[in-house]
């Protein structure tokens, strides 16, 4: 079988993931929460350790449930922070949710002879193995998603991009849940496929490496699509052809892709 052909299906779940999780990424980015999805990625990876010690199995849809349900408890938390003061005291509250996450998974996972296993899979994720069915279903959440988001834009912008003020006189709890609801479901899809690591570099990474390039938000979903799927590209090939771990390799790549942006940046200033 051609390389590109076993490569293509993780490359399409990648890109549905990069259109997803820039947008998304922009969104975290100017509220400042920065680690919120690494927190709600491993919200979920705890949801799946504790379907495993349970007896069920590991990525099947009961586990799935696990995740969401860990995740949308965490997003109903996380709907409340915008009344807390300063961004630091937030930044502190997410980082101890994911550190603590991050610890129970590691004790619950310890239970079995197969746990570490376990464990290194929702770090580093299959997405190698994603089969069309799966990312079938996965489209059609996204794009459920998608339109809710297109539909309600101007709530969820002025949640993002207002000023702390105008957010704290914004209509208030149930778009900021709405928002980190429809966060947790890409996060749970996507964990179950790709794994933490993979999950929080498409979220950060392109996102970022735009916004050091250009300043307004549709340029910098643009360029982020850009820049993401140039590195899945890359991540993907390289991953393939030097038989290297798949998401390490892509998330390597794509750390990249912030020095790139940064010259591109210098360049168009010069």
């Amino acid at each position: 079988m051609e390389p590109w052909l076993i490569l293509l299906p993780a490359f399409v779940m990648s890109a549905l993931m990069i259109l997803t999780h820039t947008y998304l990424g922009l969104h975290v980015l100017a509220r400042g929460i920065i680690f919120v999805d690494l927190a709600l990625a491993q919200m979920a990876a705890l949801g799946m350790s504790l379907a495993f010690m349970l007896g069920e199995e590991p990525h099947g849809l009961n586990a799935q449930l696990y995740a969401f349900g860990a995740t949308l408890v965490t997003a109903f938390a996380f709907a409340g922070l915008r009344h807390l003061p300063g961004k630091t005291t937030r930044e502190i509250i997410i980082g101890c949710v994911y550190v603590v996450a991050t610890a129970l998974s590691v004790v619950i996972l310890s239970r079995s002879s197969q746990g570490m296993e376990e464990l290194s899979t929702l770090f580093n994720g299959n997405i190698l193995w994603i089969r069309w069915q799966e990312i079938a279903v996965v489209a059609m959440i996204y794009l459920a998603l998608a339109m809710l988001h297109g539909i309600y834009h101007k709530q969820f912008y002025t949640l993002s991009f207002s000023t702390e003020e105008a957010r704290s006189r914004s209509p208030g709890f149930l778009w900021e849940f709405l928002f980190f609801a429809s966060f947790a479901i890409v996060i749970t899809i996507a964990v179950n496929v790709a794994g933490v690591l993979l999950v929080f570099a498409f979220l950060i990474i392109p996102a970022f490496s735009a916004s050091l390039v250009v300043h307004s938000f549709i340029a910098r979903l643009l360029l982020g699509w850009c820049l993401g799927l140039l590195g899945a590209i890359a991540g993907l090939c390289l991953s393939f052809s030097a038989d290297l771990p798949v998401g390490a390799t892509v998330v390597s790549v794509l750390g990249l892709l912030p020095l790139i942006a940064a010259a591109l940046g210098a360049c168009s200033r010069s």
